[in-house]
């Protein structure tokens, strides 16, 4: 009578597969953080990768980006001497000496 058994080789092959399937790779070193860049490097950058096809001169103009940006400039610098203006009014709460 024939048993139903396995040979040791299949079922220590079948741990070996088993085994590398279940395997992690290594862990790698955390690279540091990118710094993020700021609004004027992106545009820069993505105009610099733009193909010369795209004509970006006149669309600028004709929708007037850089006068937008010009005023947006120009309203910040107001708003920012304005900040100085009010931050130089300061109110003394002090009480005032008894006579």
């Amino acid at each position: 009578m024939r048993t139903n058994r396995l040979p040791r080789w299949r079922v220590l092959l079948g741990g070996c597969l088993f085994a590398a399937a279940c395997a992690t790779a290594p862990k790698t070193a955390a690279s540091p953080p990118r710094a993020k860049d700021s609004a004027p490097e992106k545009i820069a950058a993505q105009r610099a990768a733009a193909p010369h096809s795209v004509q970006l001169e006149p669309d600028d103009e004709r929708w007037g980006f850089e006068a937008a940006r010009e005023r947006r400039r120009q309203q910040d610098a107001a708003r920012a001497a304005k900040a100085d203006a009010m931050r130089d009014k300061g109110v003394d709460v002090t009480t005032p000496p008894a006579r």
